[in-house]
């Protein structure tokens, strides 16, 4: 029997979101629609009426695969359709990426905290996961030797979420670059998690994906978190290593077949107008994390875990508040307002907070938060 562990957060989530008023557990920018992006681009949805619903294009149409190749192509690497494989969703990618990789007997290094699939899963294959957990005085990302002290002999891979979920810590290039080294002289696979990627709104320099750092290296992206498409159930895998890729397109015969062919096309359509969009939604998280950052200050009973460098979340500590599990409950059956506990991030005594929802959403869902506080601590 397989062994499957509870998905805490998405457990948590599941239970209240479409039952609250306001909403700062939600992780994506806020969500467009085709007519935001009409407006906000000029450029309108098309669509075949007469084209055939059949099973489409299995990998994914051509165009789809080139422009998220695009994504990751610079100057030094260059990527083509042939480095991208479609997958249902982000998080699609990692269960492949895992399910193509991972068996009994692998030792796996998952730094922590970090999306809890990103270790779970490769427990599901046999594999032995061993977790890095970040620290304050790293800036909350991998050390080099941090990364070293775990390595084993059968160590198969590395896997790393690119900014980090639940904090938003960015671990730049130097970094990854250091981190690629190691793992190459150990014959390790490093695999990033970069759904936040494109959102790099409070980093100095916009870090390389771990894709384009060595022929091994594997991203995982997707549609929903910066592009704000969540709905239309699409992420990619991107890697230089087109063997692998051949090895996850089999077993993905087993996994998903095909996606929709309404979310090739629209996801296509988003693609071809990322500019306009990756810029309105970095100048969302900008404004919604300044006046979080004004929030804090002035709640002294509040202090962020880690400053946010980029994503769409970040980790809160209330103080007097340790079992933030029952607060963030009692938020959302008592005040209709939710947040993610950070017990479900292995993170207990803190909350999760998405700033990329409407403006007027993270101003409404921190008034109740600042409210509910005292109120909370006199119930208890």
């Amino acid at each position: 029997m397989v062994l499957e562990e509870g998905f805490g957060v998405e457990e948590f989530t599941h239970k209240y979101e479409t039952k609250v008023d306001y909403n700062l557990a939600e992780a994506c920018c806020y969500s467009l629609s085709l007519n935001d992006v009409y407006k906000l681009t000029g450029e309108k949805f098309e669509i075949n009426n007469d084209s055939r619903f059949t099973y489409g294009a299995i990998d994914g149409t051509d165009n789809l695969r080139g422009l998220v190749a695009d994504l990751y192509s610079d100057e030094k690497v260059k990527f083509t359709k042939d480095n991208v494989l479609i997958t249902n969703g982000g998080i699609g990618a990692n269960f492949l990426v895992y399910y193509t990789l991972f068996g009994k007997g692998d030792h796996v290094i998952c730094v922590s905290p970090t999306y809890q699939q990103l270790f779970s899963v490769p427990k599901m294959f046999g594999a032995d996961v061993e977790l890095l957990r970040l620290q304050k005085e790293n800036g909350f990302v991998p050390s080099v030797e941090q990364f070293k002290k775990l390595i084993k002999p059968n160590t198969k891979a590395f896997i790393l979420n690119n900014p980090n979920n639940p904090i938003g810590s960015v671990m730049e290039t130097d970094l990854l670059e250091e981190i690629t080294k190691v793992a190459q002289e150990h014959g390790i696979t490093i695999i990033s998690d970069e759904v936040y990627r494109p959102l790099f709104h409070s980093s100095d320099r916009v870090p390389k994906s771990v894709a384009q750092l060595s022929f091994d290296g594997i991203s995982t992206g997707s549609m929903s978190k910066a592009f704000a498409f969540a709905g239309v159930r699409l992420g990619w895998i991107v890697s230089q290593n087109t063997d692998f890729l051949k090895a996850a397109r089999s077993k993905r015969h087993y996994n998903i077949i095909s996606i929709s062919m309404i979310d090739d096309q629209i996801s296509q359509y988003v693609l071809q107008n990322k500019k306009k969009i990756l810029q309105k939604n970095k100048q969302l998280c900008l404004k919604n994390l300044d006046y979080l950052s004004q929030w804090v200050k002035i709640n002294e009973k509040v202090e962020f875990l880690d400053f946010p460098k980029g994503g769409s979340v970040c980790l809160i500590k209330i103080d007097g508040i340790s079992d933030t599990q029952k607060f963030a409950t009692w938020l959302a059956e008592n005040k209709s307002f939710l947040v993610v506990p950070g017990e479900t991030f292995q993170c207990p005594g803190t909350l999760r907070l998405g700033y990329a929802n409407s403006e007027d959403d993270v101003a409404k869902g921190l008034e109740i938060l600042s409210k509910s506080i005292d109120e909370y601590k006199e119930e208890k």
